[in-house]
Order: structure tokens, then C-alpha cells, then sequence
């Protein structure tokens, strides 16, 4: 990655510009964070901190928005700008961290930030790991410096983890800007999720566990679901995102829901799909991924503004936040979406109940280094600890007993 480095060199390199995917648009420490240990702002302006600027950017030449991500067919415009959310039913608004008033955040939400987000962020911190391990051709390697506490992880992962992140760099730095999103997503993104999914610590109370959803294809449905124009300046806004994190559920479970009473007539679905695939999943977390100058936050704020409308007609808990990761290539950001009460009396005749907010970003890490990958691997643990000890008992075990409502 630095010039002719060899592989091993490659562990706490970073792109060079000439083969940098997001460096046009890099954030930086000034912007939203430091991705190498410096501070990350504050949730609340108790101290000053930077405001999060525009999102990092790719330097490859812009593409039109893909037929596959986008369905929009009767419109004067298409959605392509975080502004043009404001101007939509539910209307969607983003946030910097540093600029929002504590008691303006649900209590959920602020839950979901210091219980989860914020000690994820700092137990990063708490040594630094300095140690050989043997790789797959049997030769010792050294692991650099590095921010992530190995007892954060399991002593029979660190092998396999630090093996699938000099997979994941080596593949990152192979197609960093010069593939297609699908592809970048196969090769950087799904063995990240792959992952996520066996490491051992993952388990509930009830035994439930998580499994990774490619939902790229998997339109909102049914489409009253999305977010609208009332004025008619935009179609209707029905995006796709590309991952989800999904608890799974058990035979008993699976048959309440296939069997309850709904609100919403059609297909039975607990969520903003009706594809028989993800219809009956809880996904407590979404990623969208993007390897050009389109802003993944679009797509996630039309899908969370759906999942958001989906619990105000079944009357599931509003108050549970989405944590969305958005991906700008190699690198990984956290937003928290959560709805706020809108009072009937500061609301325009034609105007949802509610309103949906994007609070961040933070940066989580990225696919440039070991460090980087541990980073992101760690902020997932978190999110799905999250999962387990709040979405499933507040959420989920709600929706389960409304199913049988009948």
C-alpha cells in the first residue's frame, strides 16, 4: 500500500493518494473525529468540539444513481440531497453530534450513546497490544501498535480475526477505487459481516443470535410506507440499503408471527419489507455502502423513515432507536436514527406525528489498517450487545405480543 510494501507492511499502512478511494473527501480530526486515536466529539457540547462537516467522497468519476437502488417513477425529482428529506412526510433531518441539546434526545436514544457507543469508543484505548501470532502459512507476524484491547476478544479469535483483516486490506487495496459497489461490498464489506456473525461471544439471554442480512435488493413494501412529497416536488422515495443485522428467532416466534394479527393489510411483515426473505426479521441495525461521490445517508434516511412509519401504524415502540452505519468506501461511520413527537399544534395540517432525526456521525474505523478493522469489528460487538440487552426485550418482545393481539 505504500509504494511496493509487501503485505505485512500493509497492516498500519494507509493508501497512498494516488490509489486512495475516499481521500478527496477524507474526514480528518477538524471534521468529525480522528480515525487513528485522536478525540471524537463529545455527544453533548458540555466541551467545545469541531462540527461534523460534509461526509468523506471518493475520487472516482460520480455514476448516476443505480435502477437497483433507486425505484422512484413518477416524479418531477428524485431525492438526491439530505436537504430534500426535510422537505419529505416523514421529514428527516440530520445532526452533528456537537450540535444538539441533551434533553432534545429520547431517552433511548441517550442510552444507546453512553451505554453502548461511547464505551465501545473508549475501551479501544485501554492498552496497546503488542504481540506475534501464527499465520495460515505458518510464519509469525507481528501485530503493530494498536489502539483495540485484545481482551476485548475472545483468545481463540484473534488469530482468525487478524487473518480475515489482512484479507480485508489486501482486497481493499486491490479494488479501492477501481471497482463497481457490488463487488467492493462482496470482497471488503460481506467478510466483515461474515465475522461479525461467528464471533463467539454472541448470545442472548433468551439464546437468540444475530445473523447478517445483504438486503440490497429488498424493496420497501408496502409502498405507502415511504416517505412522500406532500407538495408534489418528489417522488415518492422508495431506496434500498445494502446490510442489515438481524436476530434470529425460534420456531415458536417465527409461527406467532406468521399467524398474528396486523394492522397493515397485505403480506405479514413486523418491519418496512414484505419480502417473504427479511418480512418477519428484526433488524435492530442497517448499513449502506457507497464506493463514489453518493451520500449513503440518503438511502438510509428514506429506509429508517419507513421502518419508523411501519411502528407508528402498528403501533410497535417509536422511542427504540436504528443505529446506521454508513460506509464511504474504506471508511466506516455510525448515525443514530430515532424518531421525536412532533405536538399536534407545531405540525402542518398534512404532516406525520413525528419526525425523524439523524444524530452524528462517529467514525467506527477502517479497512486501510489492522487498527482500523479492529475499530469497526469492535463497534459492531457493541451494536449488537445493544441489540440483545435493549432492542430484543423493548422492542422485539413487544412486537411478539402485539402479534397476538387478534
Amino acid at each position: 500500500m505504500r509504494g511496493q510494501s509487501s503485505r505485512s507492511d500493509d497492516i498500519e499502512g494507509e493508501p497512498t493518494p494516488k490509489h486512495a478511494m475516499a481521500l478527496r473527501g477524507r474526514p480528518t480530526a477538524t471534521q468529525s473525529g480522528s480515525l487513528h486515536g485522536a478525540p471524537i466529539p463529545n455527544f453533548f457540547p458540555s466541551t467545545p468540539s469541531s462540527r461534523v462537516s460534509s461526509p468523506p467522497k471518493s475520487p472516482g468519476k460520480s455514476r448516476p444513481s443505480s435502477p437497483s437502488k433507486s425505484t422512484n417513477s413518477h416524479a418531477s425529482k428524485v431525492i438526491t440531497k439530505r436537504e430534500h428529506l426535510a422537505q419529505m412526510q416523514p421529514d428527516v433531518t440530520f445532526c452533528p453530534i456537537d450540535g444538539i441539546k441533551e434533553n432534545s434526545v429520547p431517552q433511548e436514544t441517550r442510552a444507546l450513546w453512553t451505554g453502548y457507543i461511547i464505551p465501545a469508543r473508549d475501551e479501544q484505548k485501554v492498552e496497546r497490544l503488542q504481540a506475534t501470532i501464527n499465520t495460515p502459512m505458518k510464519t509469525k507476524v507481528q501485530i503493530p501498535e494498536s489502539n483495540y484491547a485484545p481482551r476485548l476478544f475472545q483468545d481463540g479469535e484473534m488469530a482468525r480475526l487478524f487473518n480475515t483483516a489482512m484479507d480485508v486490506i489486501q482486497q481493499a487495496s486491490l479494488y479501492r477505487g477501481v471497482c463497481h459497489e457490488p463487488h467492493w461490498v462482496s470482497k471488503v464489506v460481506a467478510p466483515l459481516m461474515t465475522e461479525l456473525e461467528r464471533l463467539s461471544s454472541f448470545a442472548s439471554a433468551r439464546n437468540r443470535r444475530i445473523e447478517t442480512l445483504n438486503i440490497s435488493e429488498v424493496l420497501i413494501a408496502p409502498r405507502e410506507l415511504c416517505p412522500t412529497s406532500p407538495s408534489g416536488a418528489f417522488a415518492d422515495a422508495n431506496k434500498k440499503v445494502d446490510y442489515a443485522i438481524a436476530l434470529t428467532l425460534s420456531e415458536n416466534e417465527k409461527r406467532t408471527l406468521n399467524q398474528g394479527t396486523y394492522c397493515m393489510d397485505g403480506p405479514v411483515s413486523i418491519n418496512q419489507a414484505t419480502s417473504s426473505f427479511v418480512s418477519i426479521k428484526p433488524m435492530p441495525v442497517c448499513f449502506e455502502v457507497k464506493t463514489d461521490d453518493r451520500d449513503p445517508l440518503i438511502q438510509l434516511g428514506t429506509w429508517n423513515a419507513a421502518e419508523f412509519e411501519k411502528r407508528h401504524r402498528e403501533g410497535y415502540p417509536m422511542t427504540v432507536p436504528i443505529p446506521s452505519v454508513a460506509i464511504y468506501g474504506d471508511y466506516w461511520q455510525l448515525s443514530i436514527a430515532f424518531a421525536v413527537v412532533v405536538p399536534a399544534k407545531d405540525r402542518r395540517k398534512d404532516a406525520k406525528p413525528y419526525r425523524v432525526q439523524f444524530l452524528g456521525p462517529i467514525e467506527m474505523g477502517n479497512t486501510c489498517s489492522v487498527d482500523g478493522v479492529f475499530r469497526i469489528l469492535h463497534f459492531l460487538k457493541a451494536l449488537v450487545k445493544w441489540s440483545f440487552e435493549i432492542y430484543e426485550p423493548v422492542y422485539l418482545m413487544k412486537v411478539l405480543a402485539m402479534a397476538n393481539r387478534g
